[in-house]
């Protein structure tokens, strides 16, 4: 996977409100699903350098290199579990760990 992104994470902003105005947004058990949905997409067609990334305004999942998120924003994120949720509106990353 190259080192590069479709998502200009160096010029977002972190948050802790991507989560909670998510599920304000669609209610608690869409926002599950979402979450159901981008991990699935981790365990179907990711690896252990990919994370996968929840997009608030479509609901849309991706895959991303762990190591692009780290070198932009400083996060490891290499857990299982773990999930980046993307606000293209609000320029925002939240990252998230599924219990």
């Amino acid at each position: 996977m190259k080192n590069s992104s479709f998502y200009d994470f160096d010029k977002c902003f972190l948050s802790n409100k991507l989560w909670p105005d998510f599920i304000n947004s669609i209610g608690l058990s869409k926002a599950k699903i979402a979450v159901a949905q981008a991990l699935d997409l981790q365990r179907m067609q990711g690896n252990s350098s990919t994370l996968p990334i929840l997009i608030t305004e479509t609901c849309g999942t991706a895959l991303v290199n762990s190591q692009v998120v780290k070198n932009f924003i400083g996060l490891t994120c290499v857990e299982q579990g773990m999930l980046l949720i993307y606000s293209n509106k609000l320029n925002s990353i939240q990252l998230l760990r599924d219990n």
